[in-house]
C-alpha cells in the first residue's frame, strides 16, 4: 500500500500529496550518498523533475528539484578533489613554489563555485518565467 506523503515542490511552492511504496530507484547523486530514491514526479506546475529521498539510517525525508540539485552534486566531485590537491600544496616547501600552485588550484575553485552559482541561476530565472508567482522564497527554499 505505502506511504502517504505530503510535501511542496523546492522550486514553486505547489503542495503535492503522493504514495511511496517499498520501490526504491538508482540514486546517482554522490552528495547524497546515504540517502535512498523513493519517487520521482514531475511538478503539474513549474514541470520540474523532483525526487523524493529517505535516508537509509535516519529516515529523514529530502524533496530535491532534479535539474537544480545536478548542479550542485556534480561540481561536489571535483571540489572534493581540488581541495585534496589544495592541501598536497600547502605541504610545498618552496613558498615561491606553493604561491604559484595555490594560486592556480584557487583560481580553479572559484570557476567551478561560479560555474555552479550561474547554472543554478539560470535554471531560477526560467522557472520564474515559466511560473511567476513562484519567485517568492524560492532561493531561500533551494539553499
Amino acid at each position: 500500500c505505502g506511504v502517504m506523503k505530503f510535501f511542496k515542490c523546492p522550486c514553486c511552492n505547489k503542495l503535492h500529496f503522493t504514495r511511496i511504496n517499498g520501490l526504491s530507484f538508482e540514486n546517482p547523486y554522490k552528495t547524497l550518498s546515504e540517502f535512498s530514491i523513493k519517487k520521482r514526479l514531475k511538478c503539474g506546475k513549474c514541470h520540474n523533475n523532483l525526487a523524493i529521498f529517505v535516508n537509509n539510517k535516519t529516515s529523514e525525508t529530502k524533496i530535491i528539484w532534479e535539474e537544480y540539485y545536478k548542479v550542485y552534486d556534480d561540481a561536489f566531485q571535483k571540489q572534493k578533489d581540488l581541495q585534496a590537491e589544495k592541501d598536497r600544496i600547502l605541504n610545498i616547501e618552496d613558498d615561491k613554489e606553493k604561491q604559484s600552485q595555490l594560486e592556480v588550484v584557487l583560481k580553479k575553485i572559484r570557476k567551478i563555485q561560479n560555474e555552479v552559482s550561474t547554472n543554478q541561476s539560470k535554471l531560477r530565472i526560467k522557472a520564474r518565467v515559466i511560473s511567476p508567482e513562484a519567485s517568492a522564497g524560492m532561493t531561500e527554499r533551494l539553499s
